[in-house]
């Protein structure tokens, strides 16, 4: 007969409140034959959680407020109560990425965040939205960032960064490498993630990391040569390079194709890879699994993940390109040396 009523009995290790709630409305609709109307039927469960989530969309993940405990989100909208929120986009916790994490920062009207190091950590700043100015230690002139502008920021460079804007909220990815400093953002008390995300309390402090870190290099994606990929299938352009940076940390693509366009099966070897849609829609296959792409989406493909990518053929956008996506690699891999031609980015 039908289920008219599930309960979940948890034996050992309690099941997530989420699963659980997943279970019970999934056996409200099931039919089994051969059991009598009124009987109690007893069924055993075991789950497993994968080694990695491939997907998740940028709009499903809490958004924090400086301080707040885990879980406590921060009011949507442009007027906020804190300076600034941010979400945990991708990092062990919720994909399972190990070499790097993303995160998205949201800098509310005419305010900044302090000034502040990552000891360990190389940083990589992504506009998405608004308008930004980067401050560095004394004497360095600011940077003034526009929305699809990158920065390579090295391990131990201290920085703050300031809204411009009075009327509209700053969105900036930040992708760490390695990760650490992203924890302070789940747990303001975490002891790793506070060494990690260093605050400079007295300027006098702010002192330029040693070269072997790397340099600080800015670019502006409209100003980077776009390169053609294999096969016709669209361009690249190179917006945070090795060869610039003097680092080996990461590597930085911004890629678009057109209607139509795919990637063929294939990794990356060693490098793992975490890709933020700009715009755009299409088709991940991961293994024989596969996962709608849409906007505001991150991807995560760990080293030697076989994967490929397919765009959707017809799609209305106010965009000439019907994929446009950022890609952050770690370890940095060769691809097209734009940054010699003229536009490359900056350094510092």
């Amino acid at each position: 007969g039908k289920v008219t009523a599930a309960e979940v009995e948890s034996r050992g290790q309690a099941a997530p409140e989420v699963l659980a709630t997943c279970v019970q409305s999934a056996a409200t609709s099931w039919t089994m034959e051969g059991i009598e109307a009124g009987a109690k039927v007893v069924l055993p469960f075991s789950f497993r959680t994968q080694n990695n989530q491939f997907t998740v969309k940028a709009e499903d993940v809490p958004e924090r407020v400086p301080g707040a405990a885990a879980g406590k989100k921060a009011k949507p909208g442009p007027k906020r109560e804190a300076p600034y929120t941010y979400k945990v986009l991708a990092d062990e916790t919720n994909m399972g990425v190990k070499a790097m994490s993303l995160t998205q920062l949201n800098i509310g009207p005419a305010s900044r965040v302090a000034m502040h190091r990552h000891p360990r950590s190389a940083k990589v700043l992504y506009v998405l939205k608004g308008h930004a100015r980067l401050l560095g230690p004394a004497g360095v002139e600011p940077i003034k960032l526009d929305e699809g502008m990158a920065v390579f920021v090295p391990a131990g460079y201290p920085h703050a960064l300031e809204n411009m804007g009075r009327q509209t909220t700053a969105v900036v990815l930040q992708a760490f490498v390695p990760p650490g400093p992203e924890r302070v953002y789940r747990n303001p008390a975490d002891a790793f993630g506070r060494a990690e995300f260093e605050v400079v309390r007295d300027t006098r402090d702010a002192k330029l990391p040693p070269e072997e870190n790397g340099v600080l290099v800015f670019s502006a994606a409209n100003a980077v040569p776009a390169s053609p990929l294999p096969g016709g299938k669209g361009t690249t352009r190179l917006l945070v390079d090795p060869k610039a940076t003097r680092s080996q940390a990461v590597t930085v693509n911004l890629i678009e194709s057109g209607p139509g366009g795919d990637w063929a099966r294939h990794d990356h070897g060693h490098a793992a890879e975490i890709i933020y849609v700009l715009s755009g829609s299409g088709k991940l296959t991961v293994g024989s699994e596969e996962y709608p792409v849409v906007s505001d989406q991150i991807l995560y493909l760990p080293p030697a993940q076989p994967h490929a990518i397919k765009l959707n053929p017809v799609e209305k956008m106010d965009k000439a390109v019907v994929l446009q996506f950022l890609s952050v690699v770690q370890p940095s891999e060769a691809i097209p040396a734009s940054a010699k031609a003229a536009g490359a980015p900056r350094a510092r």
